[in-house]
């Protein structure tokens, strides 16, 4: 049974080599990890080309929309930057401090689509120095860094979670076998007529509430499953 609930992940044993196993998956699987990646590759590949045609700045239009937003604009002198920040909505995805659907909206979904829309004319006019880009590259990375640490501590934190369900769930089916049994020569008794009615459906009932139990026990094992499954593998895979 372990075995199917496991799916595509590698293991699911409280250890320090299952759970270096699953950290790692769940980095090498994110999607946001290989965006930041891919957006970081892109803005070194247009620095080497505009150092080789001695340019100091590069303008901010030849870039992706996803590079575009997470590149400029700066504030101004001043102001304070308005909204959260590409990578601050990330981090407050894995701290719970908004839904996972309107974070990741507010993170991907409405800058890109303003970016493909071609933004207004100053935006894509604006040039940025090749020193600033560098810059930005720098706190990309440290982000990035950062970004792979709380996915590390998440899956920590999940598959402590479905141990503590796994082992919830193991004591539920112990209890509730031996409450079968036990219903079963008692209602042998009854049958024979040693026993009233009355108890017989208050043993009765008994038994269906450790069975509910027994059964919430799973379904929480099952969620905490799934939690894992979310943060190492695609959300396809996931399905249970």
């Amino acid at each position: 049974m372990w075995r199917l609930l496991r799916g595509g992940l590698p293991c699911l044993e409280t250890s320090a080599v299952c759970l270096s196993q699953l950290q790692e998956k769940a980095i090498s699987q994110s999607p946001l990890l290989k965006e930041i990646d891919a957006r970081i590759a892109e803005a070194n590949q247009r620095i080497e080309e505009a150092k080789i045609r001695n340019k100091k700045s590069i303008r901010l239009s030849i870039f992706s929309p996803g590079l575009q937003y997470l590149l400029g604009p700066a504030p101004t002198a001043g102001q304070a930057q308005k909204g959260n920040g590409f990578l601050s909505n990330i981090a407050a995805i894995f701290r719970g401090d908004t839904g996972i659907i309107n974070g990741l909206l507010n993170v991907i979904g409405v800058p890109l689509f303003q970016s493909t829309q071609g933004g207004n004319a100053d935006a894509q006019n604006r040039a940025i120095q090749i020193s600033d880009i560098q810059v930005k590259i720098a706190e990309l990375q440290r982000n990035r860094a950062e970004l792979a640490d709380k996915i590390r501590e998440k899956v920590a934190q999940s598959l402590i979670a479905f141990d503590e369900a796994r082992t919830e769930y193991q004591v539920a089916q112990i209890v509730t076998s031996r409450a079968v049994d036990q219903f079963k020569v008692f209602e042998l008794r009854y049958v024979r007529g040693n026993s009233d009615t009355e108890t017989y459906l208050l043993r009765q009932s008994a038994l269906d509430n450790q069975k509910a139990q027994a059964y919430r026990a799973w379904a929480k094992m099952r969620r905490s499953l799934f939690e894992i499954k979310l943060l190492v593998l695609t959300i396809k895979d996931a399905e249970l």
